[in-house]
This record gives C-alpha cells, sequence and structure tokens, in this order.
C-alpha cells in the first residue's frame, strides 16, 4: 500500500521520463530482493507510461513467473520481448517455462530447444531444459486421460488473499488445520511476505466453519512453523518449525481438549544437520515417513522411514529406495487412513512440471511401497502441486492449488473424485395426515437437488403402512409432497457429510387436509 502512495505523488510532480527513471530503480530494488509483486505493480505503471520499454517488458514477465499470480500472463510480455530482436537466450527458458504453464506444450518444448541449441543463458542449466522438455511430453500424454473430480474452494472462511497450504484432515473430516502466511500479527519480511501460523477450522452442520490460529502453545508470531503431518484421528501433530536464526527442525504435538500441546522436537534418528523439511505419521503412531535431503539419500530430497522402538524414542531412520527416490526431489508424504497407500510428491518419475503427487501402494511380500503412479491431471497441472490429503472413503482429497476462483495467491480445495461412490444417507419415515382417519392415498414425493435445479427422484409411500424411503448423497435438497384432497407439503433437506454424516435418518411427514 505504501508503495502505491508514494507511486501517486510521484507521478503528480514529475514528468513521465523522470518518473520511468526513478521508479525503475525502485522496482529493480523490489525484484532483487524478493518482492516480486510489489515490483510488479511499479512495471506495469511504468508500462503505461512508456509501452515500448522491452526491459521493463522482460522484467514484468520475471515478476509474473516468481509470483501465485497467473504465470501464463508472463506470456505476452516475453513473446513481444523476443520480436524485439536482439536478446539475452534466458528469455526462451522462460517463455519455455510460460507456455508449460498456460498448456501450449508444443511451444515450450520448442522454446527450450531453442534454449539448448543457442547455449548461454543463465536459468539453471542444459540439464533443467532437457527436464521441462520431459515434463512437457509427459503431461501431453497426461492429458489424454484426465481424471474426473470437481473442486470446491473452501471459501473466505478458510482462505485469504495470502497463501494458505498444506491442508490436513483427520479420518472423519471433522477439522481441518492448514498453514497461512496472512497479515494477522506475524513479523513481515522485507519481499513483503509474512511469517507462517497454523490455524484450524472446525466442521458445524457439515460445513467448515471460520478458520482461527492455534495457540500461542503452537504459534509464535515471530517465526515460520507450518503443519507438515496429522495423525488419523486428528490427535497427533508433526510440524515443522523455525528458530529465529531460520534453521528447521521436525517437531510432534498431541491434542489435548480444543488445544495442542507445547510441540517436543522430535529425535536426532529424524533431525539431522540436514533439512528435514515435511512428515507424515501412520494411524497406529508407530511410523513416520519424512522428507530430507541428507548426503547418503538418492538425490535432492527423498523420502525416509523410522519406526517407534519398543522402548520408546525412534529409532533409526532408513530410506524409503528407488521405487519411491529419484535423482529428484521427493517430498510431502501423506499416508492413507490404513497405512496402504503413501501419497507424495516428487519432481522425478513422469511429472508434468515440478511437483506433481503421486501414490504407491504397499507391498506386504516385499515390505515396501511399489507400484508408483500420478494421481492425474486436472489434479496435477505444469505449476508444483505438492501436499495432499484423501478422506476415510478415498472419494475426497485436500490440497493447495492456484485457480482462477481462488480467494488468492494459493488456496485450499476439497477434491472430490466423482467415480470413487460417496456415503448414502437413507431418509425414511411415515406419511401421515392431521386426520388420522383419512389416509393421503396416492400420495406422491419428488426430490430436486436446490444447487442444479434437476430432479433427483421420484418416489411412491408404501400404500399398506404409508411408509417412504429414498436413499440420497451428501447434499442440499427439497422434498415436495402432494396427494389428492391434501394441501403440497415443500421441505428443505439438507444430507451432510463429513464428521455431520448419517447413515440413516428418520422423519415422519404430516399432510393437511383442503
Amino acid at each position: 500500500m505504501a508503495i502505491r502512495i508514494i507511486t501517486c505523488l510521484i507521478i503528480s510532480v514529475l514528468s513521465a521520463n523522470v518518473f520511468g527513471q526513478l521508479n525503475i530503480k525502485e522496482a529493480d530494488n523490489l525484484l532483487y530482493s524478493g518482492s516480486f509483486e510489489d515490483a510488479l505493480e511499479i512495471y506495469l505503471e511504468i508500462l503505461e507510461e512508456d509501452p515500448e520499454n522491452m526491459a521493463v517488458h522482460y522484467k514484468v514477465a520475471v515478476c509474473y513467473l516468481n509470483t501465485n499470480l497467473d504465470k501464463t500472463l508472463s506470456v505476452s510480455y516475453l513473446e513481444k520481448f523476443i520480436a524485439e530482436g536482439e536478446y539475452d537466450n534466458n528469455a526462451n527458458y522462460l517463455l519455455g517455462r510460460a507456455y508449460s504453464y498456460s498448456g501450449e506444450f508444443d511451444k515450450a518444448e520448442k522454446k527450450f530447444y531453442e534454449f539448448l541449441a543457442l547455449g548461454g543463458g543463465t536459468a539453471s542449466s542444459g540439464a533443467e531444459s532437457q527436464k521441462q522438455i520431459e515434463y512437457c511430453q509427459n503431461a501431453k500424454e497426461l492429458m489424454k486421460f484426465p481424471v474426473d473430480v470437481t473442486f470446491e474452494n473452501l471459501g473466505e472462511g478458510v482462505n485469504s488473499n495470502m497463501p494458505d497450504y498444506f491442508p490436513f484432515v483427520p479420518l472423519d473430516e471433522s477439522l481441518l488445520i492448514f498453514n497461512t502466511s496472512r497479515d494477522d500479527g506475524s513479523v513481515s519480511y522485507d519481499n513483503g511476505t509474512f511469517a507462517s501460523n497454523i490455524y484450524i477450522s472446525t466442521v458445524v452442520d457439515g460445513k467448515f466453519t471460520k478458520a482461527v490460529p492455534l495457540s500461542s502453545n503452537v504459534n509464535d508470531n515471530e517465526i515460520n512453523e507450518e503443519i507438515v503431518g496429522l495423525s488419523a484421528d486428528g490427535n497427533t501433530m508433526l510440524i515443522y518449525k523455525e528458530d529465529k536464526a531460520g534453521n528447521g527442525n521436525l517437531f510432534i504435538t498431541v491434542r489435548e481438549g480444543d488445544d495442542f500441546e507445547v510441540p517436543v522436537k522430535l529425535e536426532s534418528t529424524i533431525n539431522s544437520k540436514s533439512h528435514e523439511i515435511s512428515a507424515t505419521i501412520s494411524a497406529d503412531g508407530n511410523t513416520i515417513i519424512f522428507a530430507s535431503d541428507r548426503n547418503e539419500g538418492s538425490g535432492g530430497t527423498d523420502l525416509y522411514v523410522s519406526k517407534k522402538l519398543p522402548i520408546g524414542g525412534w529409532g533409526p531412520s532408513q530410506n524409503l529406495g528407488a521405487f519411491i527416490n529419484t535423482e529428484f526431489d521427493e517430498d510431502f508424504p501423506n499416508l492413507s487412513p490404513d497405512g496402504k497407500t503413501l501419497y507424495f510428491s516428487s519432481k522425478g518419475h513422469v511429472s508434468m512440471g515440478g511437483y506433481d503427487i503421486f501414490k504407491a501402494e504397499w507391498n506386504g511380500s516385499t515390505q515396501q511401497f511399489e507400484n508408483v503412479r500420478s494421481i492425474g491431471y486436472p489434479v496435477n497441472t505444469p505449476y508444483d502441486d505438492m501436499n495432499f490429503r484423501v478422506s476415510d472413503n478415498g472419494r475426497y482429497g485436500y490440497l493447495a492449488s492456484i485457480r482462477p476462483e481462488g480467494e488468492g495467491d494459493m488456496d485450499i480445495y476439497r477434491v472430490t473424485f466423482n467415480k470413487v461412490e460417496p456415503n448414502y444417507t437413507a431418509i425414511a419415515g411415515y406419511i401421515k395426515t392431521d386426520d388420522p382417519t383419512n389416509r393421503a392415498e396416492d400420495a406422491f414425493l419428488s426430490i430436486t437437488d436446490n444447487k442444479t435445479g434437476d430432479i433427483v427422484g421420484d418416489y411412491l409411500p408404501n400404500m399398506r403402512n404409508m411408509k417412504y424411503i429414498m436413499i440420497l448423497p451428501p447434499g442440499e435438497y427439497n422434498l415436495y409432497i402432494e396427494a389428492p384432497g391434501f394441501h403440497p407439503l415443500s421441505e428443505d433437506i439438507n444430507i451432510l457429510d463429513k464428521s455431520d454424516f448419517q447413515s440413516e435418518i428418520l422423519k415422519d411427514f404430516t399432510l393437511k387436509k383442503l
């Protein structure tokens, strides 16, 4: 906000030329310090005054590519920059990345090949460009077989216009715990971001309530702390916590009533001099799988496992092996509630760009997680797709993503896998009348989905006893009953899910005589 005010003052007293000279320096300083959104704001204002400034076009693109804004907006700026003639070869690499984000994979591959052919540049290395080409090829194949899913943004009660990420739910989806870097009193950094805190939202009437921060037992506004793992019952939480020097370790805490206890640092068998940045704990509390970049790994960040010892504490850590770990980064492990499926993120395997989410199945014979496969597009995208938490029946998953309908930056979504059957609720009862001597014969029941307006089903009660039954998935419905000689009856019915799910609801209806 302060930058906008200063900019307006400068505009009012300086010529456009001087405006550009002074503010390019200010924007450059912001760019180099990592304050990409603040720098972008100034660069865009400069282009309004000087639309042919190619250097600023390039810097606008760099800003978009380094934010969680719409990265595809960088395409037009890079295309114009390259079209002007002489340019740094690095622009080919960046335009390749921009095309990847916009789903134009053939164009992206062409730019990566141009980058390799011309040589030079400062974008990583030739190996990185080769990897980007592989991502494009993977993406084109994965997008041929999309997964049937629906994304539900959890709304402004959970999400903010700042990064909200790493969502975790227990087995019954009774609560949601996640990380956020919003302006809530946390310390701010020079690049315009804020220290992360851990927030919780509980479920009331099948919906998540407004999220609130966990207590000072867990959160410290002066440092970063992040939830990185949650047990199936929601009572044990794993936390990544930094000290004021920026050094991070993994901690464990247990739930006590409506709060969590002060986290305890995990043993040196898990925490090491390397970086341990994410973890998951099994339903029985006896296994922790975590990510670390220790030297003995396959390359980058690998996944390791530690078992609880009979005498207490955690045993020596073991690498999960070549089925899971590649020469690239593996991270963000999450065990399914039954412990038979390991979800994790990887820049290796068959990723379509950066981190993708994969799953591996437990083989009881070999005592290993094997058969790694992508959970598919559009859950995975050319963006970094990382933490993924699945519900009890596998129909729902929780992740953070950047999507057009979001509140801003990374938002938390509930993903419905439409081909996995939902939990159904049976509603049963009797159709009665206000005159016990007069039955509502020929009564007719109709159910309409309130969101879509579609008729879900028509029903007739048992004519011998006037009992009805209908089976419905979670949703919001309207029940309409009509019978000759009686006033029609209309009533809304909400079938709840998450922890408020009921397998059976008994409900009678009484019709009034005309």
